[in-house]
């Protein structure tokens, strides 16, 4: 029972793909529209490394054009613990100059439920991107408490939303 990975050039040739994954059609003019709100400070926040994260965001085909929309990129390789652990979501205030009881001025915007969870748990306003359309079903915290501040069917309804909502 051995694990085998992937040779160096295998690995290479992997991370090279996900440097050029196609975004949504609506990431461009989302971004678009940060770009004229400057009371929305946009980061990136992950679970990846600074390195996988950054190529990312700096040379995907898609994404790249914007990439100096976002402030800053942050992830978890300082913390050395993944989201939803609370140091990351401390991390993260830090770094875009927060302190701890200020998470709730900050917005977490993502599709993946687990994101929302963590960050509703943390305090912070959310906005979970249902793009099925299917309506919040994570049962993980009941009621209003674990359920998303704002829910959109896509990222242009994003900065709106948000803006209506602070």
């Amino acid at each position: 029972n051995k694990l085998s990975l992937p040779d160096d050039e295998a690995t290479s040739s992997l991370l090279s793909a996900y440097d050029s994954l196609s975004t949504f059609p609506d990431v461009g003019p989302a971004l678009e529209a940060l770009t004229k709100t400057p009371s929305i400070t946009p980061v990136v926040f992950s679970n990846g490394t600074q390195q996988m994260v950054g190529n990312s965001v700096h040379h995907s085909p898609d994404l790249s054009p914007y990439s100096k929309v976002f402030h800053d990129i942050i992830t978890i390789e300082e913390v050395k613990k993944f989201k939803p652990h609370p140091d990351v979501y401390h991390h993260l205030a830090s770094k875009v100059g927060k302190s701890k009881e200020q998470m709730n001025e900050m917005w977490l915007v993502s599709g993946n439920p687990f994101d929302i969870v963590g960050a509703k748990a943390m305090g912070m306003k959310t906005c979970w991107v249902d793009r099925a359309g299917s309506g919040w079903t994570d049962g993980l915290i009941g009621g209003k408490a674990g359920a998303p501040d704002l829910i959109v069917k896509g990222l242009n309804e994003v900065v709106e939303g948000v803006k209506k909502a602070t």
